[in-house]
């Protein structure tokens, strides 16, 4: 038995492993990075540490995630190489936590194009829960390049700030 963490994205839920989620957090004012990816929203300061925060919405390929009172930031651990990464996805809603068997998913339908991203499809309570690969969605280099950046974008706004004194 596998638990899943479901999530909206506009009307459509997803699910991913319950396992790779740290914790989930509100929204809050991220700290945008230029020249990174439309889908990269920014970082956030998560307890001292920098957390690179990507719109999972626009990942995906559909709009950009409008920022609402339910809007929720689901901060995931994943292995990178040999370094453990957090970041924060970003989407519409968290729903709720379920119960899978392996033989309850199913495997999604041939599009014509190999699909990495979706694992699976799984019904509960008669809504189809399109299953996500977190790991073959997310780019983790330019997720790191974003995360990166920032400590150097501080220095040099504190280096312009001590400048204008």
């Amino acid at each position: 038995m596998d638990q899943l963490l479901t999530f909206l994205i506009g009307e459509d839920e997803y699910g991913i492993s319950i396992l790779r989620v740290r914790e989930i957090a509100e929204y809050r004012t991220l700290t945008p990075v230029p020249m990174t990816a439309p889908w990269m929203r920014g970082v956030m300061n998560l307890r001292g540490t920098v957390v690179p925060v990507v719109d999972l919405a626009a990942r995906l390929g559909l709009e950009r995630t409008n920022v609402s009172r339910r809007t929720c930031l689901i901060i995931v651990e994943m292995d990178v190489d040999t370094e453990r990464v957090v970041i924060a996805v970003m989407v519409d809603a968290v729903s709720r936590v379920v119960d899978v068997s392996q033989s309850d998913i199913q495997e999604p339908p041939p599009f014509g194009l190999a699909i990495d991203c979706v694992p699976g499809l799984v019904r509960v309570d008669e809504r189809l829960i399109v299953l996500l690969d977190l790991t073959a969605i997310l780019s983790t280099t330019e997720i790191m390049d974003a995360a990166a950046l920032l400590p150097s974008l501080r220095e040099q706004s504190v280096e312009a700030a001590d400048a204008r004194q």
